[in-house]
């Protein structure tokens, strides 16, 4: 399905965006909306909008707030009202929101939230695809996830995504970041020697569609392999991120010398799939830390990063 970029708004409505506020005045609220922000305001969202999906007498702020299922929304005590997530999503979840969907609510509306549906299990998140291929009448599903590329393909296709924020794409990934660029850069340092050149070189096979991941991960093992693993992915991320920049109308900072470059590769790709790519390449440098061997590792991050470029 489509989805609207942020829009903050001051009202409590979770920074919602305005399209989505409108829909839910006019009672023409999607069944399945997929809230990707941090997780503090996808919770704040998701309890505005089932507390205003809930109230019996909706002002045109809604929700009222002082109405009896109000008051039951905020004592936790709403009996049409199901959550799950807090401590991850597992099968036995969804088997519990199926039978309590299966019950006949109180009122005109039932409304359930499951949170971090981008980190639940396989077959949890298989067992829910028929719930929200099959929706109840007046049953609405309120989904959160803070990476919008973990969530599975068939749970975004069955329902409206809302980026409620975008990662901060002009800060430091790491504070070591600045030193590894700073290495990079100085002539004194002979292991950085033409490095650059070759991750550019790598970039472009990648975006361009010239290579298989697998080919991509032999590849990449081979032009970083005179410095450490961890730099080399590091060195990628903040690549990716002044694209990332580039991309949204900057001027190339980190890597002014290569700004050409970055003028050339950044329109290949939207301001949100690099700030997702950069997530793929900081998640497989994280994984190092867990002793996955190397090549694999690099195997599953361009097998992602082609899914980023493919998947939009």
């Amino acid at each position: 399905m489509a989805e609207w970029d942020v829009a903050n708004r001051p009202d409590g409505a979770g920074e919602l965006p305005e399209a989505v506020v409108q829909r839910l005045r006019a009672g023409e609220l999607w069944h399945a909306l997929l809230l990707i922000g941090e997780r503090t305001q996808t919770v704040r969202a998701v309890r505005w909008l089932a507390q205003a999906l809930l109230c019996s007498a909706p002002a045109a702020e809604a929700p009222c707030g002082r109405c009896r299922s109000c008051a039951q929304f905020a004592a936790g005590s709403h009996p049409d009202f199901w959550t799950s997530g807090e401590e991850g999503l597992r099968a036995g979840d969804v088997e519990a929101l199926q039978s309590w969907l299966a019950t006949k609510g109180h009122g005109a509306r039932k409304v359930y939230a499951l949170l971090g549906v981008d980190e639940m299990t396989p077959v949890a998140a298989n067992r829910l695809l028929k719930t929200l291929e099959e929706p109840a009448p007046e049953t609405y599903a309120l989904l959160t996830a803070t990476s919008r590329q973990k969530v599975i393909s068939t749970l975004r296709s069955r329902s409206f995504t809302c980026l409620l924020s975008a990662a901060p794409p002009f800060t430091s990934t790491d504070p070591a970041s600045m030193s590894v660029v700073g290495r990079l850069s100085s002539a004194e340092d002979p292991s950085f020697a033409g490095f650059m050149e070759r991750v550019i070189e790598w970039t472009e096979t990648w975006l361009r569609g010239g290579a298989s991941p697998w080919e991509l991960a032999a590849s990449w093992q081979s032009l970083a392999k005179d410095i450490p693993a961890e730099d080399g992915l590091l060195l990628l991320a903040e690549w990716l991120r002044e694209l990332m920049r580039v991309r949204a109308g900057a001027q190339a900072d980190r890597f002014a010398a290569w700004q050409e470059a970055a003028r050339r590769i950044a329109p290949i790709l939207e301001v949100e799939q690099y700030a997702a790519c950069v997530q793929v390449v900081m998640d497989a440098r994280l994984r190092l830390q867990s002793h996955v061997a190397l090549l694999l590792n690099l195997e599953q991050m361009c097998v992602r990063l082609r899914e980023v470029t493919t998947s939009w």
